[in-house]
Order: structure tokens, then sequence, then C-alpha cells
């Protein structure tokens, strides 16, 4: 967990017990706490940068209209529950779990939210259940009603969670058609209730054709969902927007970030593509950040750049992997291939060689 130190997870020697041992090594050579919990098969880990909860889901596809969980606390505590969305989904309408597809699942400051769709004959149906971290409760609602085979450009776009608004949720949409491209955007609080609506034109921002796939752990990456022709990734962050993509400009190709200002794109960081191959498929995924906005790029190689809110000029990391475990990898173009997690004054580092191991493991300090 940022700024915390890294999460290490055991099992005893012969596997045999499907306990896992959890326990945070933090900046001053020691454990800070340790606890355990009892999966009942493999777990996804969800993530996002700077929350204070993680989870451990036994199941990212609903499983019988359910998801078995374990939440992990910033300070160390697990609790477990078994939710389901039988309830909160006949509340909202006729829709059978059986029949959703889902798209993504995000971990924010006061809810875990997972995202549907929903397809009929007439319409395309994107569907969100949010739940509350402090007590479980689900809330499902509906983010946009489009009219399937629709020609109309504001039926031809995809959501997705673009970042968090205070304790509300930010939810973008592409529009790629003409004088109206650019983004439609809806906030709702974590109960499921519409704040505001606003579009968001793309003047001044020529981005390459990409597709958007996700980033870090979310159940986007785990998935492996993505998102064709999208031409720069809108995101809400540090108290504006932010809109990311694959400039080319004759041989040099940049990853570039603009920051929305006065109703005016203004470029805010940059920094140098190497693994671009104009005869593969582009992939751009972004992940939000205390420090800034991290983007996974994968053309000819997939590699990592990290775009500071305090600095215009970026970091490329180096190769990184989509599901990453290991936001703050970003951070640095230092210490390649290892695992890296930024304190206050040090770098802790772990040579991820060491696993799998059957005993004690080592952990650097590196002064900043």
């Amino acid at each position: 967990m940022e700024g915390m130190g890294s999460i290490v997870l055991s099992r005893d020697l012969t596997l045999t017990q499907r306990q896992v041992e959890l326990t945070m090594v933090s900046g001053d050579a020691k454990s800070t706490w340790q606890q355990v919990y009892n999966p009942i098969k493999q777990t996804y880990f969800i993530s996002e940068d700077g929350g204070k909860y993680a989870y451990f889901l036994e199941n990212l596809e609903l499983s019988d209209g359910k998801v078995f969980l374990h939440q992990l606390s910033f300070a160390g505590n697990i609790k477990v529950m078994n939710v389901s969305f039988l309830a909160p989904l006949k509340r909202l309408g006729n829709f059978s779990p059986s029949d959703l597809y889902l798209t993504d699942i995000i971990t924010t400051e006061k809810a875990l939210i997972w995202m549907f769709r929903y397809k009929d004959k007439d319409k395309l149906t994107t569907i969100a259940v949010s739940m509350t971290h402090h007590n479980f409760n689900l809330y499902a609602f509906i983010v946009s009603e489009n009219v399937t085979g629709s020609s109309k450009v504001e039926d031809q776009i995809s959501w997705y969670i673009a970042g968090e608004k205070g304790e509300n949720i930010v939810f973008a949409a592409r529009m790629h058609a003409g004088k109206e491209a650019g983004w439609k955007v809806k906030e709702f609080n974590p109960k499921g209730v519409m704040v505001s609506e606003q579009s968001l034109d793309q003047k001044g921002i020529n981005f390459m054709a990409h597709t958007r796939v996700g980033f870090g752990r979310r159940g986007s990456a785990l998935l492996k969902r993505s998102e064709p022709d999208e031409r720069g990734t809108l995101i809400f962050a540090n108290g504006f927007y932010f809109v990311g993509g694959i400039e080319q400009n004759g041989t040099a190709v940049n990853v570039v970030s603009y920051r929305l200002e006065d109703k005016k794109w203004v470029k805010a960081c940059e920094s140098v593509c190497t693994v671009f191959n104009p005869k593969n498929p582009l992939e751009v995924g972004c992940l939000r950040m205390s420090e800034g906005i991290g983007w996974y790029v994968n053309s000819a190689d997939s590699e990592g750049h990290f775009h500071s809110f305090t600095s215009s000029v970026g970091i490329m990391s180096g190769s990184i992997d989509q599901a990453t475990s290991n936001p703050s990898r970003l951070l640095t173009a230092e210490f390649p291939s290892k695992f890296v997690a930024e304190l206050d004054t040090k770098w802790l580092i772990f040579d991820t060689k060491q696993l799998p191991a059957k005993g004690n493991i080592t952990f650097e300090y590196k002064q900043k």
C-alpha cells in the first residue's frame, strides 16, 4: 500500500493449507502488521493506488449472482463477506445476473464498484453496482441507456469509471463523430444518485487511435477487457480533468497528458514512447495515482509512463505488466525489473527473482 511499504503473501511450505499470511513490510526494517485470510480457491487482488481498502475476490464474474470477498483495510484488518447482487438488481429492473457482461471492478474512496452491460433487442444498458466499504451495502443504478443498432453519436459510446470527485464517482464515455467529438461525463454519489452531467469537447488535441485497456489491479486488467478505437482517455484527478494518449509528430512518438483549464486543453506532461510500432495494434491504459497519472502503453512491447501533477516532463519507467501489483514502479526509472515501494525518504526494493522462496526473503532500502 502506497506510503506504507509492501505486502508479502505466504503459505505453508507443503501448500496443503489454504490459509494465506499477509505481512506488511515497512520502512523500519520490520513488519508493521501481520494478518491471515482463508481463501476457498485462488483469489483476485483488487486495489487502487492510495486507497484505504483493498480486496481479495474469490470470483471476478458473478457466481449464482454472488461474490465472495475478503476486505483488507489500510490498518491490516480483514473482513469476510458473501455479497449477493440479486436484490439490488431486482430493485433496479428485470435484470438477471447471468445476463450481465462484466466490464470492470474498481475500488474508490467510499466504495467498490462493479460495471456491467446488459443488452436486449432494443437497448444497451450500462449498469453500476456500488458496495460501500464500511457496511457492505449494495446499490445498483443505471449509468446510461443507449439504443441498440442506432447510428447516433450518443449511442456509439462505452462508459467507464474516469475518477473520483470527493466521495462521488465520475463516469465518462468517448464520443467519436465530427464536431461533437469529445466525452460525455456523469457524476454519481456512492449510493447511485446522479449529481451532475456534462459534455467536454476535444478541441486542441489529436491523439492516435488506440484500444483502451485496464491497467493495475482492477477488473478490466485482470479480465483483459478492452474498448477499441479510442482517441484519448479522459481522467478526473487532483481536481482537474485530464486526457491522455499517444501523439506522433514525424518520427517522434510521445505519451502526452492535457489538463482542462478554463475550458481549454493545456499540455501538462509528456514522455517519449519507445515501444510504438505502426505495424502492431496500440493499447493504452491509465492508472490514477496520488502523485500523478500512470500510463500503460503496449505496441511492439509494453512500458509504463508516469506523468506527475507537478512536472511537465514524464518518467518512462520501463517494462510493466498490465495487471501490475506495483504502481510505485511507475515513479522511478531506477531499479529496473525490481519491485519498488516509495517511502518518505527511501525506496523499498525487492528482487522478485527470489520467488518462490522456502525461507527468508530480502528487501533493500535505498535513499532517494
